[in-house]
């Protein structure tokens, strides 16, 4: 092993940079991730909202068509009622 200092111009593929540059290089990279995360998680969210208005559109439409049958079969027992009430009248 030698004790001279490594002179780092000599080795090759190495660019020497201030610890003030390599941050700003890493804050900017974070930075974009961040921005990209954000635009994907936007995108995502109105996804969901575009599924979920499509689901509850659905729900209401099986919700109206179960009130329908309900209000029939109600009327229907109704109907019923009516009709044994009178054979025990008679």
């Amino acid at each position: 092993m030698s004790t001279q200092p490594i002179n780092w111009s000599k080795v090759p593929h190495t660019e020497l940079v201030s610890d003030l540059e390599d941050n700003a290089e890493v804050a900017e990279a974070k930075a974009g991730e961040k921005q990209q995360r954000e635009e994907e998680a936007k995108v995502e969210r109105q996804r969901q909202k575009e599924v979920c208005g499509e689901s509850e559109e659905a729900w209401k439409a099986e919700e109206e068509a179960q009130s329908t049958e309900e209000a029939q079969r109600v009327e229907e027992q109704c109907r019923a009622e009516m009709v044994q009430q009178a054979e025990a009248a008679r």
